[in-house]
């Protein structure tokens, strides 16, 4: 049986590994547009949350400070990471003469 800190571990971790696969697609497929739209939106959430939570006595504050620290801001990571990922490895594709990739 898993114990609740665990289960926030894991919630961090899904929440790393979606933002990575995400971010890579995007950049692997050649689609900038709609990864940049996707940090605007994850940096948005995160400064919503940060300044929503600076406005909230502390106990008002902490479904905020949950949001912000198990969903928004690993996704965040998890699509800057993903995303120079494939960024990397579109690149390494183009030098070696699989431009299709």
């Amino acid at each position: 049986m898993m114990g609740p800190e665990l289960r926030i571990y894991l919630l961090i971790i899904a929440s790393v590994m979606a933002g990575a696969l995400l971010g890579a697609v995007l950049i692997r497929n050649g689609w900038k547009r709609a990864f940049a739209a996707f940090g605007a939106g994850h940096v948005l959430a995160a400064l919503g949350l940060y300044l929503a939570l600076q406005g909230q006595p502390q106990m008002d504050g902490v479904m905020y400070a949950i949001m912000l620290s198990v969903f928004v801001l690993p996704a965040t990571l998890g699509l800057a990471l993903g995303g120079g990922l494939g960024w990397w490895l579109r690149r390494r594709a183009a030098r070696q003469g699989n431009s299709h990739l």
